[in-house]
């Protein structure tokens, strides 16, 4: 039963007791989550602005995204820059009532602590700021009557404009959350409103007896004995850890420490090999950290003894080097990853074979370099990115004096000892929008805020394929047992790149969905999947009459057709046309741009005009127009445009599309365009029409099959997808 109606004579007691070690009304709650949910709600009102720390707690930001339903906004800064958060104060404090910065005291995955003294300061400077710190992990090992991290650092009395939560868990040793309030209004505004205390149920009257046993320590002498003792054994750690060159993260006196393996790879190996000595650590991975941050995370208790300590350590520096050896990792690239000074002693460890002992990685920088007849052999039938097709790119994403439009490119190739090709594929590093595979209700938010700034989460990024073409760009042959061993070797070298581009993530794109070997493969490379939109490829070609066609449709599609598609047909002229004149390619380039405009699916700079102009010129390009007819109020210019591709093996590529809306709603256009683009590929005889991404059900209509696809994507950090996720309100789509 909830305890808002009948409440357990233990609530008060141990109530009594908590404010008794902190000095300040609280309010006590199940569990941590269903403390902020219970709290920020009650608190936070429609004309208050909150802040996150990108690190802070999950449980935090899943409380606030309860608010941005409720029209509250929300914003998120770097970790414990508290430049970037006198910034956003000085820009929306005449916008807002109240301005709420959200951290940790002790954030859980490193081990570092908020700056509470300077937030403090801050506070003090600007009185519309406002405190909400979780202190879950700094409970019971720090502060006065173990009232924490948070509460040491404010001379053990709760600063006036803070709002403190703390764990009846962890350290404590029991179950539940606090809530702790500088005032009495606020305690009985979330005490009688706040939600999960009407809804949720009570605290089981066995863990409350825990927890005012735990509180009765807290409130003696003992409990510095405990802390005492505790930071003994910290500090035996730390001591122990700098005699190695194990990559420590971050040092402090918080029971917390996080050891970097970067990979998923090594990180597992480091923790299956600890595991087998009878060690138990446990492994971070993102979304907790960052896809080339994790680590393995160990908290030192009262439980470890020292000679414990000095076991652990030593089975970590042995395991340790180990783990590099079997999975090609290095110190080097760890320190990188976590941006650590370079190790002074590195653990001897034996020489194990490079990969190029086995395998040949060559790298060339334009298509011109590449034999046509490899290159069209192995990935010229999948799309436009032929050797001709590459040739035309490289052609149109230079020279163009932007940086979204200025193109690196680059092709790999790998073979193993005896000549057999393995491997081919080709990259761009390229300028993009970091908002690229995010719903499109996020970047319909992000783009209003480009309005102003065109470069808003903007990045530099190593793409496999490019930002123009679809399709599968990587020749693997997963044959070979050396294809994981070849992958490794193009990730290497595309990490590469990315340290020389000076680019912040490496992405990966239009891999098969489905294929569980690859995605563990990925994940095991600190690669995370993200869901593309479908690609629709029409195959069911060589056909002589409609009815032949429509027999390659399924029953449903066949009744579309005749609703949707053909009795729209003939309001059009419908023209293939090699080159267009000048005024009518300005037309044109305006209608796909009306396309690009709603089209967010796979959100991605606008076109340079170049790219229209070299069409023109290139003899693989070809245009489909449709012009309504003049009885039907036609002007004589295109209502849509099909801009096509031709490859060397009989591809017909549907690359781009440009729309006057007008017609396409009453006169069913874009439907039309499709058709006519199957018509099209199969009058010439090819075997295959892709139709690209999105649209799927209108595809579909014209016999197109649709493929799941999936990208793979490493961030240096993971403060722009979280930022994303954090701030901006889900819409359906």
């Amino acid at each position: 039963m909830s305890r808002t109606y009948v409440s357990n004579p233990l609530y008060a007691q141990l109530e009594q007791m908590v404010q008794q070690m902190y000095k300040a009304p609280a309010v006590i709650s199940k569990n941590c989550p269903l403390a902020h949910l219970t709290t920020i709600p009650s608190l936070i009102r429609q004309t208050d602005l909150v802040i996150l720390d990108h690190q802070v707690h999950a449980s935090v930001q899943e409380a606030v995204k309860k608010l941005l339903s409720q029209g509250v906004s929300v914003e998120m800064i770097r970790h414990n820059n508290l430049e970037m958060l006198e910034d956003r104060i000085l820009k929306q404090r005449s916008k807002y009532e109240r301005i709420w910065y959200m951290a940790d005291g002790v954030y859980s995955m490193y081990g570092d602590f908020a700056p509470i003294k300077d937030m403090i300061a801050l506070a003090e400077k600007y009185e519309q700021l406002y405190l909400y710190v979780d202190d879950a992990h700094g409970m019971s090992w720090a502060g006065e009557h173990g009232t924490g991290y948070v509460m040491s650092q404010m001379g053990n009395t709760l600063y006036r404009k803070m709002v403190l939560t703390a764990n009846l868990g962890k350290a404590f040793g029991a179950c539940g959350g606090l809530s702790l309030f500088p005032n009495e209004e606020w305690y009985h505004k979330v005490n009688n409103f706040g939600g999960p205390l009407t809804f949720s149920v009570q605290i089981e009257p066995a863990t409350l007896g825990a927890a005012i046993a735990s509180a009765k320590i807290h409130l003696s002498e003992e409990i510095y004995t405990l802390q005492k003792e505790l930071q003994n054994r910290i500090a035996y750690f730390n001591l122990l850890l700098k005699e190695t060159d194990l990559p420590l993260v971050h040092e402090s006196n918080s029971p917390i420490f996080f050891i970097g393996t970067g990979t998923m790879d090594m990180g597992n190996y480091l923790v299956q090999a600890l595991l087998q000595d009878g060690v138990y650590v446990n492994l971070a991975t993102f979304p907790a950290v960052p896809t080339k941050n994790i680590g393995i995370r160990i908290t030192i208790s009262l439980n470890n003894t020292y000679e414990d300590i000095e076991e652990l350590v030593k089975r970590l520096q042995v395991n340790f080097t180990k783990a590099l050896e079997a999975t090609n990792q290095t110190q080097d690239k760890i320190r990188k990853a976590f941006k650590m000074t370079p190790a002074i002693t590195v653990a001897a460890a034996k020489a194990t074979p490079a990969l190029e002992q086995f395998y040949k990685l060559k790298t060339y920088a334009s298509i011109q370099e590449v034999d046509p007849n490899i290159w069209n052999g192995y990935l010229g039938k999948h799309g436009m990115f032929d050797w001709n097709g590459l040739n035309f790119l490289e052609k149109t994403f230079s020279g163009n004096g932007a940086a979204e439009h200025d193109w690196t490119f680059r092709y790999y190739q790998v073979e193993d000892e005896q000549g057999k090709l393995l491997l081919l594929t080709f990259s761009v590093i390229a300028l993009h929008k970091e908002d690229i595979f995010s719903r499109v209700s996020v970047s319909k938010v992000v783009e209003k805020e480009r309005e102003l700034n065109p470069y808003y989460l903007t990045s530099t990024g190593v793409i496999l394929g490019s930002l123009f073409t679809e399709g599968n760009h990587l020749y693997l042959n997963r044959e070979h047992t050396g294809w994981k061993s070849a992958l490794k070797l193009l990730m290497e070298e595309l990490s590469r790149e990315q340290e020389k581009a000076g680019a912040s993530n490496v992405m990966l794109r239009d891999f098969e969905a489905g294929d569980q070997e690859m995605d563990e493969f990925m994940v095991a490379q600190g690669f995370v999947k993200a869901d593309m939109p479908e690609s629709c490829v029409v195959t069911n070609l060589g056909w002589k009459t409609e009815t032949e066609f429509l027999d390659t449709l399924t029953k449903e599609n066949r009744r579309n057709y005749s609703r949707y598609i053909k009795r729209y047909e003939h309001y059009f002229d419908v023209e293939v046309r090699d080159q267009l004149p000048e005024a009518e390619l300005d037309h044109a380039i305006s209608l796909f741009r009306n396309v690009k405009d709603k089209n967010l699916g796979l959100n991605i700079f606008l076109f340079p005009d170049k790219v229209f102009r070299e069409m023109n010129n290139d003899p693989y390009w070809e245009f489909i127009t449709l012009k309504l007819k003049k009885e039907f109020g036609g002007t004589g210019m295109p209502v849509a445009v099909c801009f096509c591709h031709k490859n060397a093996a009989k591809v017909y590529s549907f690359m781009l599309t440009g729309l006057d809306y007008e017609y396409t709603h009453k006169f069913g256009a874009y439907r039309q365009a499709l058709l006519q683009i199957v018509k099209r590929a199969n009058s010439l005889g090819y075997q295959k029409a892709n139709l690209g991404i999105s649209a799927t059900l209108e595809k579909k209509r014209v016999g197109a099959t649709a493929y799941p696809k999936v990208a793979y994507f490493q961030a240096k950090d993971n403060y722009t997808l979280e930022m994303l996720e954090a701030t901006i309100a889900i819409e359906k789509e």
